[in-house]
């Protein structure tokens, strides 16, 4: 079981890979991850499962450590995307889990135009706890994420 963060589209997204290869440091002891710190040092690579979350066809997950910089080039990535699309979903889910009805996931949807996509918006949603944040009418249910960004 695993967070995954990922868009979704209604047109092909493109993968995506760092320009060149960096290395990644993995200190078992504090838990701490270095990957080289780039902005360019993340990955989005084609996701299948879009339809057990959203209407749309298309997907990418992205694989990262979230930097400030790396979410500005989500951004423009984000706003290439929009050029073919009214609109693109980027998600915050928990994977690999079955869900009785009664423990079925709450959906938290957010919509914001990209013109005031931002890097805090990004941050935020990144960061969202999928289940130590509690619905207030479903504490027992994890928390998804969707954020819906429009032209």
């Amino acid at each position: 079981m695993s967070k995954c963060i990922f868009l979704t589209s209604d047109c092909p997204l493109e993968n995506y890979s760092p320009s060149k290869e960096y290395p990644i440091e993995i200190n078992v002891d504090t838990g701490e991850i270095f990957d080289g710190g780039a902005d360019d040092n993340f990955f989005l690579n084609s996701f299948k499962d879009t339809q057990s979350y959203s209407d749309k066809k298309f997907g990418v997950c992205l694989e990262w450590n979230y930097t400030d910089g790396r979410a500005k080039n989500l951004i423009e990535y984000i706003k290439i995307v929009l050029k073919n699309a009214d609109s693109v979903e980027l998600w915050n889910v928990w994977l690999d889990f079955y869900y009785e009805y009664d423990e079925s996931p709450v959906i938290h949807n957010k919509t914001v135009s990209v013109s005031d996509l931002s890097v805090n918006v990004i941050r935020n949603f990144v960061s969202s706890d999928n289940f130590n944040m509690p619905d207030i009418r479903n504490p027992e249910r994890p928390s998804f994420y969707r954020l819906t960004i429009t032209q």
